[in-house]
């Protein structure tokens, strides 16, 4: 029986029985349509002005300070959340049955799985040990790897990534396959059904098109070990 308060991640690929009810509801993915606010260069007031306009200058001026302190604050935030993956042979987390979060470089924050207008989709804006954001590896061996959420795989699909659900015993195809390949203490994952596809994230959380996604900073992803059947010998040593 598990214990009370522990997360409880998706159960690894290939389990003979599965008794658990079926997993509840992913969140609703944020609106169906994407606002795009048009901002002016703001023109600075120099020190000289006086009066009303030497107000509006100093003001503009503390506005550029505030924003240049967030995106500091911004990218302090990335670089303590991949701190806290693990660094050295990251590949050697992707053993099946370990389930793990997957940090986009450009987001900051996680792969996750949401409810879409029509179907579900993907996002780089989870949650730290979200339940919709935890992947379990199933290893096929020479950096090649399956990942999914309740049976639900990452594809890639005609340059798009997409989700296709496939349970247990049921026979896949090679568009949910990906190849590993590290670089420092990112991965990539890269469609071995369409070479040169990725699976990649933007700045803004979004998904970009695996058809424009090379190997790049919007398809590095730091990795976070969440669970492993194996203890802790499944992580990589220091």
């Amino acid at each position: 029986m598990a214990n009370k308060g522990q997360p409880i991640y998706p159960p690894p690929y290939g389990a003979a029985v599965y008794t658990n009810p079926p997993p509840p509801a992913y969140p609703q993915q944020a609106g169906g349509t994407t606002v795009v606010i048009q901002q002016q260069q703001p023109t600075v007031i120099g020190k000289s002005s006086r009066g009303l306009f030497g107000q509006i200058g100093h003001e503009i001026n503390m506005i550029g300070k505030s924003v240049s302190r967030e995106v500091d604050w911004t990218v302090d935030q990335i670089n303590k959340g991949l701190a806290n993956t693990a660094t050295g042979n990251i590949l050697s987390q992707f053993q099946s049955g370990n389930v793990i979060q997957l940090v986009s470089r450009c987001s900051g924050k996680s792969l996750q799985i949401l409810q879409g207008p029509a179907s579900l989709v993907v996002d780089g804006l989870g949650q730290d040990h979200a339940p919709n954001a935890a992947w379990t590896v199933v290893n096929e061996g020479n950096n090649q790897v399956r990942l999914h959420n309740n049976n639900n795989f990452l594809a890639i699909i005609n340059g798009n990534t997409v989700l296709i659900n496939m349970p247990p015993g049921v026979m896949h195809g090679v568009e949910t396959k990906f190849r590993l390949t590290q670089r420092g203490q990112f991965i990539f994952l890269e469609s071995m059904k369409e070479p040169g596809k990725h699976i990649g994230i933007l700045p803004s959380g979004q998904l970009k098109a695996a058809l424009a996604t090379g190997k790049e900073d919007h398809s590095m992803f730091g990795v976070r070990l969440l669970h492993s059947p194996y203890g802790v010998n499944s992580a990589p040593r220091k």
